[in-house]
């Protein structure tokens, strides 16, 4: 009696509050309250991404692991969810015990779902409907590729993020913008801790404490440079083609639409994806950001050789060679797109993109010049765009060739390397940039997508003279007006481009099409370069997208300069 008296002493007295935390422990479930994301706007203020309340079937992995059997566990639940139960049993069963926070299961379900699961509440213990706020894209897939989406952390990013404070369980931006300016929109985590019964149920508990014990921070927010109905029209001039199309403003370097297709849906992210939506997102390459990715360039290229061949004096307007169906050299035959003949100058030549023409100039050049001109206008490296994944591209030379396969540079290459063939890959960014240079007679802007408060950096392009920029300019302006780039033509409008078709292999039409612009060509405002992967003539296919992308863009100036008017009469 002595021994169970002391016994009971030191349990009641000694230890009371020990044992009054555990019981308090094992009655109530401290949760971990996600902070609302930033919101995301565009540059004139309008929502692109947001955060919105949902009713959420959440689960507690730390309950989950009680579970003897998931694969039994998982054909329950997946009666009352929008999860093939094969999927939902694969999630389960990679799920830490430890996190945390709560893994939703599935959003935006119905009262009658959120019903049903509280009524079977005793068969899925840690399950939850709960009140939450979810990722939510109003636009849907027209700019995914440039803000991304969000999704629960894996074991990777959280051994990046461990000073973050981050844990499993959280929610962070997995591509584009949420992805790079992710500890900005993350906010604070909040924390509550409520009354639970042995399933993991919340109890109504009068006397109980308050639920909240500090509540989370929103986010912050950022503002992008993108214009909502420039990147509308960007989306829906690709259509369902594989390709993308980028507009930017020449003069400050801000990226007004940047649109790729395919694409998705980020809203499916806001919850686990079936491997079987993943999968066929996958095969369709919709997550590759090709507005960011290098392929051959072809005749685009044509007016950084031109520039070239003009700066070393091996070009003048004065010169005029025959083009025909091909040029011979070294006994191999350089073929042309069209096998009608004349007589050129470069005027002509850059109008009709006639690869015989610059043939014959390459066949006085080193391929040298163009390289390193190239290089004075960014290509080769990334733009240091706010978006991770850009591509650097390829810039051949003699001297990377022979590092990169042993071997020697042939006369050949310099002319497949002239009309933008041989080795050379470019991002439809690059072009952007090096037309923009082109556009500001020289100047090279430094590219962003988030808005900036400090003035725009031009980058001076020491070795072209304004003489020759003048003349390939000029060139460029006759190429929409009466040559290749007509479908882009406007009555009103001086616009300047080239059309591209860069041959590849594997595809229906065997040649990637192009088209680079920019417009009102005496004092350009607007670049516009469309990439059609695999989609034929750079005319008949990318050139009709930009001149969707210019009608948007002009017609805003004038309802704005309308409603100016309107204002100070």
């Amino acid at each position: 009696m002595g021994f169970l008296f002391l016994r009971l002493l030191q349990l009641q007295f000694f230890e009371h509050e020990k044992y009054k935390r555990l019981a308090h422990n094992n009655t109530t479930r401290r949760s971990l309250a996600r902070a609302p994301r930033g919101i995301i706007y565009d540059r004139e203020g309008r929502i692109l991404v947001t955060s919105k309340q949902s009713l959420s079937v959440v689960l507690y992995p730390a309950i989950l692991r009680k579970e003897k059997d998931l694969e039994v566990f998982a054909k329950k639940l997946s009666k009352y969810i929008d999860f093939d139960k094969e999927d939902l049993y694969e999630t389960l069963k990679d799920l830490d015990p430890s996190t945390p926070l709560p893994i939703t299961l599935d959003n935006d379900v119905d009262i009658k779902t959120a019903i049903k699961i509280h009524e079977n509440s005793s068969l899925l213990p840690g399950v939850l409907v709960q009140d939450e706020a979810i990722r939510y894209y109003p636009y849907e897939g027209v700019a995914a590729h440039v803000l991304g989406f969000v999704g629960q952390i894996n074991n990777n990013e959280l051994k990046k993020a461990q000073d973050r404070g981050l844990g499993l369980g959280d929610i962070v931006g997995k591509d584009g913008i949420e992805r790079s300016f992710d500890k900005i929109l993350q906010g604070v985590k909040g924390e509550s801790r409520v009354a639970v019964d042995r399933y993991g149920r919340v109890l109504e508990a009068d006397n109980f404490e308050k639920p909240n014990i500090k509540k989370p921070i929103k986010g912050d927010d950022i503002h992008l440079t993108i214009d909502l109905d420039l990147q509308k029209a960007a989306f829906e001039g690709l259509g369902e083609n594989m390709g993308a199309a980028i507009a930017i403003n020449p003069k400050t370097g801000e990226v007004l639409a940047l649109a790729s297709s395919p694409s998705f849906d980020p809203n499916i992210f806001t919850k686990p994806v079936g491997s079987k939506v993943y999968n066929e997102l996958a095969r369709k390459r919709a997550f590759l950001n090709r507005g960011l990715n290098a392929y051959t360039p072809g005749s685009i290229w044509k007016p950084l050789t031109a520039l070239a061949a003009l700066e070393h004096g091996v070009l003048k307007t004065s010169d005029y060679y025959n083009v025909s169906g091909a040029f011979y050299m070294g006994g191999f035959r350089f073929g042309d797109w069209t096998s009608k003949t004349g007589v050129m100058n470069i005027y002509d030549a850059l109008a009709w993109s006639r690869n015989t023409f610059f043939y014959q100039v390459a066949k006085n050049m080193k391929a040298e010049w163009i390289t390193d001109l190239a290089q004075e206008f960014g290509v080769g490296e990334t733009t240091g765009l706010e978006l991770l994944g850009e591509s650097s591209g390829t810039l051949p030379s003699p001297a990377w060739k022979k590092k990169k396969y042993k071997q020697p540079w042939y006369p050949g290459n310099t002319l497949h390397f002239a009309i933008g063939q041989s080795f050379l890959l470019i991002t439809p960014l690059q072009a952007a940039r090096l037309y923009a240079g082109i556009a500001n007679d020289g100047y090279i802007p430094s590219l962003h997508i988030v808005k900036q408060d400090k003035e725009p950096k031009l980058t001076p392009v020491p070795s072209i003279s304004t003489e020759n920029l003048k003349i390939v300019k000029t060139a460029l302006e006759q190429c929409v007006e009466s040559g290749t780039g007509q479908a882009s033509k406007f009555r009103d409008l001086a616009v300047a481009g080239k059309t591209g078709s860069a041959e590849v292999y594997g595809y229906a039409h065997s040649t990637h099409g192009w088209f680079a612009s920019y417009a009102p060509a005496p004092d350009p405002d607007i670049v516009v370069v469309v990439f059609m992967e695999g989609g034929g003539h750079g005319g008949s296919v990318a050139a009709p997208v930009a001149r969707k992308i210019y009608e948007t863009y002009f017609a805003k100036i004038k309802a704005n300069e309308q409603l100016r008017n309107q204002r100070f009469r």
